[in-house]
């Protein structure tokens, strides 16, 4: 009897020792509120945000990332009535929520969004007639590749203004597209009736004078308008790179993309997110990228299901 005491204390001993190491070993594991399976998904949900934010906005090296420092005037041409002020309408409401900058209705146009039945013969009509419509400070190589992308959605980025008449020479260019006369053809152009103005002061930063963005009709026939509008919301408020792989993640990007059976009806929240990084981070800062991706995060990780 007396022999087996120490071998009882002992074995209490151990079992309360391991007991000990397991609540040791949990806490070390897990915080409140936090399961060692969430800080897993924090950790892969940072480094799809990461993916997203890299590959989809464009940036040459050593330069900042490209965005309106001025308001953005929206013009639309090639549409009915009812459809151009819907595009604006929502363009503007776009705007608003990222912080893009607006102007007012009075506001000389910089963003243009054609829709033409004939795209490339559109692009050269404009290029023979309107060359400075065109930044070409990089050569003309950029040019020919507008000019000849099979893309649904093209998109060229100014670093220079347009000129004043560029109404007119879209409506000029869609009529001479089509191959028809001007007077035959309906191609109204709306100016965009947005009510608020800001202008962000920067130096030394990359930033978007006017964005061309031509739609071809016939490529785009599976979307629905708001789809469309969302698309070109996104490609004209920021510098994206339609080259890239963008992953898993849900993205109104990919609304072009082959196999995708059920790509986003609108702008999905790491869209939003990503505009509003954008435009709510220092463009000065040569650490904008990260401060993008830490603000990404925290506004996709608030949409996520509990």
């Amino acid at each position: 009897m007396d022999n087996g005491l120490p071998l009882c204390r002992a074995l209490l001993c151990v079992a309360l020792l391991t007991a000990a190491a397991n609540t040791r070993a949990q806490t070390a594991d897990s915080v409140p509120g936090i399961t060692v399976e969430s800080q897993r998904q924090a950790e892969q949900l940072k480094k799809d945000v990461n993916k997203f934010a890299t590959s989809a906005i464009s940036k040459q090296f050593g330069e900042s990332f490209m965005r309106w420092d001025h308001p953005v005037c929206p013009l639309v041409a090639g549409l009915t009535r009812e459809q151009g002020e819907f595009v604006l309408h929502r363009l503007s409401d776009i705007a608003r929520s990222s912080h893009v900058p607006l102007g007012k209705e009075t506001c000389k146009p910089n963003f243009f969004v054609i829709v033409a039945p004939n795209p490339a013969a559109f692009i050269k009509f404009l290029w023979r007639r309107k060359p400075r419509l065109f930044d070409t400070s990089h050569g003309i190589a950029p040019v020919r590749r507008f000019i000849d992308s099979p893309r649904p959605v093209r998109v060229w980025y100014n670093h220079a203004n347009i000129g004043a008449d560029a109404g007119a020479a879209f409506n000029d260019a869609l009529a001479e597209s089509a191959g028809i006369g001007l007077g035959t053809m309906d191609f109204p152009v709306n100016v965009s009736p947005s009510h608020i103005s800001s202008r962000l002061t920067t130096a030394v930063v990359r930033n978007i004078e006017s964005v061309m963005i031509v739609v071809d009709p016939e490529k785009i026939k599976a979307l629905n308008f708001g789809q469309l509008v969302d698309y070109v919301a996104l490609v004209g408020f920021a510098q994206i790179n339609l080259d890239k792989n963008l992953g898993e993640v849900p993205s109104i990007l990919k609304v072009f993309a082959a196999g995708d059976a059920s790509p986003p009806l609108e702008m999905t929240p790491w869209d939003r997110a990503l505009l509003r990084a954008l435009y709510g981070t220092p463009q000065k800062d040569f650490m904008q990228m990260s401060e993008m991706e830490t603000a990404m995060f925290k506004e996709i990780s608030a949409h996520l299901p509990p």
